[in-house]
């Protein structure tokens, strides 16, 4: 069962996503909440369609809040939060807010993420944040090789090895995995227990579009580990899943379990 924990407004584009998320299989939205005088945030990407050519993303058109989010929003999500925390088998924590303290996942909601990693260290929460990482605590990271570089405060990244390096010396002091994109290199995992995995990219093949795959990996990552997979076979199926959605061209790409096992047997044949 997935739980969503978040806000919507009660607008045109909340409406789309309640209904959205209430029609997918195995999904419970009784923790996901509508509020009134918040808008739903929205990135709508428009694209020049021409003929039989790939189409072409124009500039992005954002839908987003402006003030801090209300503090009896932030309390009822926390609240949600700490319930959701007791009975599931792993977390994801997808912020996409660039304005601080706008959305779902502000301070305090970050206190109550370290809170439950401190309260059920065995719990996979894996945060991926447009803000960045630094103020996050007790949770795994996911993140891309510009975003390592920030954190770890290092430049110098440009050989794969030295991502390594920073991955692992990272995942050591936070005590969590790190997990960290590299475009057409691959994934790397690094491990608290001083395991650091690199997996390549799967081949590209023809035109591609790259709007989802981030989410694609984050997805994959979460449910393989949930799952008792090892750091290598998830970052296997999260790279077979990226495969999928960028071949998917002008839209949010999604891949499915038997497109995700296909591209998975065509790399061991």
């Amino acid at each position: 069962m997935i739980y969503p924990v978040g806000f919507s407004g009660d607008d045109g584009e909340g409406f789309e996503l309640r209904r959205a998320l209430s029609q997918g299989r195995g999904v419970d939205v009784g923790h996901f909440l509508t509020a009134r005088h918040r808008s739903t945030f929205t990135y709508c990407k428009p694209l020049l369609v021409s003929g039989s050519q790939p189409p072409v993303e124009l500039n992005r058109l954002d839908t987003k809040n402006w003030s801090p989010t209300p503090a009896a929003l932030e309390e009822q999500l926390v609240g949600h939060l700490l319930e959701v925390a007791g009975k599931v088998d792993a977390m994801i924590v997808l912020d996409q807010v660039s304005i601080p303290d706008t959305g779902v996942i502000t301070r305090r909601m970050i206190d109550a993420l370290a809170a439950c990693g401190a309260k059920k260290p065995g719990l996979l929460i894996l945060a991926d944040s447009r803000q960045g990482l630094a103020g996050f605590r007790g949770v795994s990271l996911k993140m891309n090789l510009e975003e390592l570089k920030i954190l770890t405060r290092k430049q110098g990244l440009s050989r794969l090895e030295q991502a390594e390096e920073a991955a692992g010396a990272l995942a050591r002091e936070r005590q969590r995995m790190v997990f960290v994109t590299c475009a057409e290199k691959g994934i790397i995992g690094a491990s608290p227990e001083d395991e650091t995995v690199h997996a390549p990219a799967m081949p590209v093949t023809g035109p591609i579009d790259i709007v989802g795959a981030g989410d694609a990996v984050t997805a994959n990552l979460a449910s393989a580990l949930a799952m008792g997979a090892t750091v290598r076979e998830s970052l296997a199926i999260a790279n077979a899943a990226a495969s999928v959605v960028i071949h998917k061209l002008g839209t949010t790409g999604s891949a499915t379990p038997d497109e995700i096992e296909r591209v998975l047997n065509t790399v061991e044949s």
